[in-house]
């Protein structure tokens, strides 16, 4: 009786977070059903703080991918459902399901995994079969400095080549989209990855010493090299005015820190977020005047309803929100029979690309993506997964997504190589913007994993 009341407690515990969320999705999509659109968008937004809170609590991490994606992922659609611009329109329920699906099924693929990768570790530490043997600490630093050396080096070099052979500089182009143009193919895989080089720089300093009275000089020669590998990967991003760039380039080592230190002092944590909400704001000016937009150019793209709304936060709002709007017009496109599935050729978009194939082969990638209007086409992580199958694709994405991320975290508790932590930061980075871009649709994403374990068999080795 006593296990029996056991397993109901752990069950219902188990279930808890499902239904808290259901029953605020539902209510939001009740209220936006009947036109109440800002009421519903509020209801998300109170899900996503409450969803928040539950996993930090229960992953203790503000880097957890429970968390993030909770308020990440809820808090965008609550922003997106509250529809403050003409360009979006009421939700379809398929729309709603997908949403709320994809959720609902991470959860549930990361818990089978926490649970099943947790019960095997438990059965092979009992069996003796764990493995001790390690690199040590002295040789991850030796190879991390050479990962940030040839890092920064090479995507610096292949900015200047393209810099060249384009024959100009986006920051000192008077065309309003030099950004869009400046890039070749191939090369341009190398040069957007000069991100990784802030991030190696942390992570090396992190592990260079993690004890105070073992704490040695980094040696003048050593600083100087690492300010200079950082300066040129820190020029890439503004001189190619890549406002997107940059915010990769400081939210990863960001991601980093919290997952390193994540007891850091919360006064300290909140001045460095601050500070880092500051320049990416300053920044973001900064770039779009660099753009050379048109007076009123961006005015006339948002379609606010609210036409005083301040620029900057039409800015944030759409940059978030209409993302959600391109999949329900996605949604929208498939039930008038205007587009129809693809059965996993979008999700195979990566292989067309890095292997040339979508050259050889146009047809395989040349698909009407539905949005609400072609300036803003960015889209959400699902927006390929419910292209190619549906809701089915939704949901099977949003599962295996989730037992994914489930064998990172178990992974990098146990392994001492710190690549790993760039790996989570990645995967951390794309459900933080989960919002924003399909991610594992990109080409560029498999380039930065391949990249990533690239450096991760040379330190471990």
């Amino acid at each position: 009786m006593v296990l029996a009341n056991n397993i109901g407690g752990r069950g219902r515990q188990l279930l808890l977070p499902y239904a808290i969320y259901g029953a605020f999705a539902f209510l939001a999509m009740v209220l936006e059903k009947n036109d109440f659109f800002v009421a519903a968008g509020c209801v998300l937004l109170v899900a996503a703080s409450v969803m928040g809170l539950y996993f930090y609590k229960k992953d203790q991490s503000l880097v957890s991918f429970r968390f993030l994606l909770s308020v990440f992922w809820t808090a965008g659609e609550g922003l997106g459902v509250m529809q403050l611009s003409n360009l979006q329109s009421p939700w379809t329920n398929q729309t709603w399901l997908s949403f709320g699906g994809f959720y609902l099924l991470f959860l549930a693929g990361y818990e089978a995994i926490e649970v099943y990768l947790s019960k095997r570790a438990a059965t092979l530490e009992s069996k003796g079969q764990i493995s001790k043997k390690e690199v040590t600490k002295e040789q991850f630093q030796n190879r991390l400095f050479c990962c940030i050396r040839i890092v920064s080096l090479v995507t610096f070099a292949t900015f200047v080549l393209e810099a060249v052979i384009l024959g100009y500089v986006p920051l000192f182009s008077t065309e309003t989209h030099a950004y869009d143009h400046f890039h070749i193919s191939g090369v341009h895989y190398f040069t957007v990855s000069c991100m990784f080089t802030h991030s190696l720089t942390l992570i090396y300093l992190l592990t260079y010493t993690e004890k105070k009275k073992d704490r040695q000089p980094l040696g003048k020669g050593k600083i100087i090299q690492l300010f200079v590998y950082n300066a040129l990967s820190a020029s890439i991003p503004i001189l190619s005015v890549s406002k997107f760039q940059f915010i990769l380039t400081l939210a990863l080592p960001i991601l980093i820190f919290l997952l390193m230190r994540p007891n850091v002092n919360k006064k300290k944590l909140f001045a460095m977020l601050g500070a880092a909400a500051a320049v990416v704001i300053a920044a973001a000016v900064f770039m779009t005047i660099r753009r050379n937009y048109e007076p009123g150019y961006l005015n006339s793209i948002f379609q606010m309803k609210d036409e005083n709304m301040p620029l900057f936060l039409q800015y944030a709002y759409m940059y978030i929100a209409n993302n959600y709007s391109n999949f329900n017009c996605l949604t929208q496109a498939m039930q008038q029979g205007l587009v129809a599935h693809t059965y996993g050729l979008k999700q195979l978009f990566p292989v067309f690309a890095l292997t040339g194939l979508k050259f050889v082969f146009p047809a395989l990638v040349a698909f009407e993506m539905p949005v609400t209007i072609k300036e803003l086409n960015t889209l959400t992580l699902i927006y390929d997964a419910y292209y190619d199958f549906g809701l089915i694709g939704v949901l099977l994405f949003g599962l295996i997504l989730g037992a994914v991320c489930a064998a990172l975290t178990q992974k990098i508790r146990k392994s001492r190589n710190p690549i790993l932590y760039l790996f989570y930061a990645q995967l951390a980075l794309y459900l933080t913007l989960s919002f924003f871009s399909s991610w594992f649709t990109v080409p560029t994403t498999w380039f930065w994993f391949a990249l990533t374990w690239a450096l991760y068999l040379y330190v471990k080795k």
